[in-house]
């Protein structure tokens, strides 16, 4: 596989309406990461304050329960994401929460990527489908 080529890019905005991080999901990720599906390209935080101020915050400032190993996470920043990213992400955060921002490349996908491109093929479009569409659309097909 060529190394210059990536996999699809993408984000996931997570609100934790307490301000505390689980470890849950960091293990999930890294399952991920360890079975060669993703690869973390950025986590960040954004805390929302009360007064509705928003404000990055250092991955070991984050409040996690203790199942939750921070460091090994230290150093995942692409700096992909800009200061309209983070207004964005914010404003759709309650007052008090903490929000986490993880990018990632979609692995998995790279060696398809090289395959279109060597083979002269191209990508015309490109998109989500929300799993709440997805499922709207399954129960009308089966109510049809």
């Amino acid at each position: 596989m060529d190394d210059d080529i990536l996999g699809p890019i993408d984000y996931l905005a997570i609100e934790f309406p307490n301000g505390r991080v689980s470890g849950e999901g960091f293990q999930l990720v890294m399952d991920l990461v360890q079975r060669g599906i993703i690869r973390v390209l950025d986590l960040e935080f954004i805390a929302r304050a009360s007064d509705g101020t928003a404000r990055r915050v250092a991955l070991g400032d984050i409040g996690h329960t203790a199942d939750v190993d921070v460091t090994v996470w230290q150093g995942a920043e692409s700096r992909v994401l800009d200061q309209s990213d983070f207004d964005l992400i914010a404003s759709g955060i309650a007052p008090g929460s903490l929000a986490g921002i993880l990018v990632y490349e979609n692995v998995w996908a790279a060696p398809l990527m090289a395959a279109i491109e060597r083979n002269a093929a191209r990508i015309v479009g490109e998109g989500r489908i929300a799993a709440d569409d997805l499922v709207t659309a399954l129960d009308a097909s089966e109510r049809a």
